[in-house]
């Protein structure tokens, strides 16, 4: 049956997760995942203080509590049991769930301790923490927070120095390059829009589209979604499950209903359910001779499958360094183009914003990315050009290099920890699910140690439609104890 089949290629437990509150990135089933002692992990990448985010992964717990009894929640930040189950003693389910509200909108809790609060669910929340490294995280993070916006200051007006000396360094190519660049980030040009520059500039300078399957993806389906008419679709769409349902076995009948009520109720993703409609069509109806808007609309909603957020970001950063690379040309060019991305890489590591990729990058060109060794070349070019700058190096940037990297470090240092710890957990568990929660940073590092483990698991993201406030967490880490405002809750809200 094409709904088992779909279940089973995310893991080999049949794990999924409804769509109106998260998605999968990414599975792996493991050659000894299947043993009794090793349980399957799911793994929630965390988006810390994001009210939207929390909401829709207490909806994925709750999810995966009545579907899979689901019962041990391992999280960063804590130690052993960190469970909230005994504030469930002290108020009716209704002020539970106002008081709850109120903290989690404040980042005061998390979307596991909002659903442990509000449930009468047996939960164990369970710290995997090194108090230890913990501690030293944060003392880092406070090191770093006392010099942020001193350093950010000064890596804006370094910015400010190389943004009038491209004109005179960079050829016209280079410059629309950063000009889109720069519309994109600043929201005057979409995402769509931003996507097709570089797809098309890449496949100008002779770039293979495939090294970017996301991004190429991507521009496939903005084209298909501009060539479709979504009434006729509809239309067409509705008379073809007339003619296959007429066509249809019991049992394949019967199939087509259950896939169209989890469609409706969003426990399945559009791809999985034209997919399977595309599969009972198969030796039964010709889609594209008879359904030509709807064929283009299954290859439309199955194209976007391949598609993943993060994936994509990636891949825009890489065609873009890519496409950079093919056009600079000469010393002054590449000199330019390297201070850029020291300082978009200093200014993410001030920001807590550093991705795997970024922090290699950091610790392989640590030397480099001090100013002090790039502001001559600035001094320089704005004196032979005339420009009324004269650049500082910025000295609270250089001196404290070394503590932006501990930080990191300490961050991988905390994953090997997690890894460590959650295993003596599960070590002789019989629960058959598990869910691991930790911020986005980590995954990579704990995915391959998952692996090198033996766990079968898979990676899911919480919705977000909107942008998570970094204030309200550095607030949160710095311990600033503010009490969230009260609010009231209306009848019929849920969680």
């Amino acid at each position: 049956m094409f709904h088992d089949i779909a279940l089973a290629s995310l893991s080999d437990r049949n794990i999924d997760i409804p769509s109106r509150y998260g998605t999968i990135k990414e599975s792996y089933n493991s050659p000894a995942g299947g043993k009794a002692d090793k349980p399957f992990i799911i793994h929630i990448q965390d988006a810390h203080c994001n009210y939207e985010a929390q909401k829709n992964m207490a909806g994925i717990l709750d999810y995966l509590v009545k579907e899979y009894n689901l019962k041990l929640i391992m999280v960063e930040v804590g130690v052993g049991d960190v469970s909230l189950t005994s504030l469930r003693n002290y108020a009716d389910k209704k002020s539970r769930m106002q008081v709850a509200d109120r903290y989690l909108k404040a980042g005061k809790i998390s979307g596991e301790e909002y659903l442990d609060i509000i449930s009468d669910y047996p939960l164990q929340l369970y710290g995997i923490e090194d108090q230890s490294l913990y501690d030293e995280h944060i003392a880092a993070f406070r090191s770093i927070d006392e010099f942020r916006k001193k350093g950010a200051g000064e890596l804006r007006s370094l910015a400010n120095a190389v943004n009038k000396l491209e004109p005179f360094i960079y050829s016209n190519e280079l410059r629309q390059l950063r000009e889109k660049e720069a519309q994109y980030k600043d929201k005057d040009i979409s995402l769509v829009e931003y996507c097709r520059f570089l797809n098309n500039l890449a496949q100008k300078e002779g770039i293979d589209r495939e090294n970017y399957p996301h991004l190429t993806s991507f521009c496939d389906v903005a084209r298909l979604e501009k060539e479709i008419d979504f009434k006729k679709v509809e239309f067409q769409r509705d008379s073809f499950i007339k003619e296959l349902a007429g066509i249809l076995d019991e049992k394949s009948a019967q199939d087509l209903i259950t896939m169209t009520k989890g469609l409706k109720s969003k426990l399945i993703t559009p791809e999985r359910y034209y997919s399977f409609l595309r599969y009972l069509a198969e030796g039964k109806i010709d889609l594209r001779s008879r359904y030509p808007q709807l064929c283009s609309y299954i290859e439309y909603v199955t194209t976007s499958r391949d598609v993943e957020a993060a994936s994509l970001v990636k891949e825009m950063d890489e065609a873009k360094d890519e496409i950079e690379a093919v056009l600079l040309k000469g010393a002054d060019q590449k000199q330019l183009a390297e201070i850029t991305k020291s300082i978009q890489v200093l200014n993410k590591a001030l920001d807590m914003e550093l991705t795997p990729e970024d922090y290699s990058y950091f610790q392989a060109n640590k030397p480099d990315l001090a100013t002090g060794t790039w502001i001559g070349f600035l001094r320089e070019n704005c004196a032979k050009y005339n420009l009324d700058i004269h650049p500082v190096y910025s000295d609270v940037v250089d001196d404290n290099l070394q503590q932006l990297e501990d930080f990191y470090r300490i961050g991988t240092e905390r994953e090997k920890a997690f890894i460590k710890n959650m295993a003596r957990k599960l070590n002789g568990s019989k629960d058959k699910t598990v869910v691991l929660i930790t911020g986005g940073f980590h995954t990579p590092g704990i995915s391959r140690m998952l692996k090198d483990k033996g766990y079968s698991y898979l990676i899911s993201t919480p919705v977000i439609t909107k942008e998570s406030d970094s204030s309200l967490y550095f607030s949160v880490l710095r311990n600033e104890g503010k009490e969230p405002e009260e609010e009231p809750v209306y009848e019929g809200e849920d969680q």
